[in-house]
């Protein structure tokens, strides 16, 4: 038990961290309340607790709040796995913000992936925050001739960590294994030009391995211009995007757009795509996407309808949007 009487201590203006650590260890731990802990460092309460508040601001202490209980995150996965035939679905809390949201569902869906590596795997991957949050989220694994192949052509994200170049860069690097990559946008203006594209043999040598992929892992984005990734990074512009979803698009996976019923549309967008074909990406004996929030709901329950998605990882509020509609 810590004395009652007070210490003589001289706590300075200037906390450092370790005084900062003893009272967020006194006050969270330890059980003290403000009064006491004033009196053994002798300050002021308030002095304390603007202490605690500088734990909080420097993330000496963090606080979660658990939202959403296991039990109704555990249902709508059951639900969702049952309803659409999936091999696994995992459904994490739906946090106030979304990249805390990603950050779980990303840790969820490197789980599910290490449980799946084996030697001389090929593992597919597409682009996206989903998907930076999985590498990221993976832990470094001794695997023998794992190769990581770029599924789509460059977005030239913004964000450069979230382009598949660098997703398959980074995931091959934490498996210790090769990559393949598509030195080429991920959408290009004519199919002339796609076709030389493919003649090249960088670029041609990563396609021939699109049929012998054994997992991938792949993000879903909704075509409502609002949302689209293909819009956000300048490939689409809102007109095209809107005439796209006139056409009956929803969604689209790898850069191929797809309607209600996850059939990919025919329309020259798709025929425009450097990357895994449309027939290629249903052969995958695996297919893992990643994708969370409620705005993309009709894009995921398309997808699913469509019957190339494997396993789901999404978050609460669009699996609550996804069955609420059936």
């Amino acid at each position: 038990m810590y004395p009652s009487s007070p210490w003589k201590h001289v706590v300075t203006v200037n906390k450092n961290r370790d005084t900062l650590i003893d009272v967020a260890r006194k006050y969270y731990i330890d059980g003290l309340s403000q009064q006491e802990i004033a009196r053994y460092l002798n300050i002021s309460r308030p002095s304390v607790s603007n202490l605690l508040r500088r734990c909080r601001e420097e993330k000496i202490v963090e606080i979660r709040i658990q939202e959403s209980n296991d039990s109704l995150v555990n249902a709508l996965a059951e639900r969702l796995r049952t309803e659409f035939k999936l091999k696994s679905v995992t459904v994490v809390p739906s946090a106030e913000d979304m990249q805390s949201t990603l950050a779980a569902a990303g840790k969820a869906a490197a789980k599910l992936l290490e449980s799946r590596l084996k030697d001389r795997l090929k593992i597919g991957l597409s682009w996206g925050s989903s998907l930076f949050h999985v590498v990221k989220e993976l832990p470094s694994q001794s695997v023998v001739d794992v190769e990581v192949i770029q599924m789509t052509g460059s977005l030239g994200m913004a964000n450069p960590a979230f382009d598949g170049f660098e997703l398959a860069r980074n995931l091959a690097q934490k498996l210790n294994g090769s990559c393949r990559l598509i030195q080429a946008p991920v959408i290009v203006t004519n199919l002339e030009l796609k076709k030389l594209l493919l003649k090249e043999q960088p670029i041609a040598r990563t396609m021939d391995r699109m049929d012998s992929l054994d997992l991938a892992l792949a993000g879903l984005s909704s075509d409502n211009p609002d949302y689209s990734s293909m819009v956000r990074e300048g490939f689409q512009d809102v007109s095209e995007a809107k005439q796209i979803q006139s056409e009956g698009g929803i969604g689209h996976i790898c850069g191929l757009h797809y309607d209600s019923n996850g059939q990919f549309l025919d329309i020259t967008q798709n025929q425009r795509v450097i990357g895994i074909e449309k027939g290629q990406l249903k052969k995958i004996p695996h297919l893992i996407a990643v994708a969370c929030g409620a705005e993309k709901a009709e894009a995921i329950s398309g997808a699913l309808n469509g019957g190339f998605v494997d396993s789901l990882i999404t978050d609460e509020h669009a699996a609550l949007r996804i069955l609420s509609s059936r």
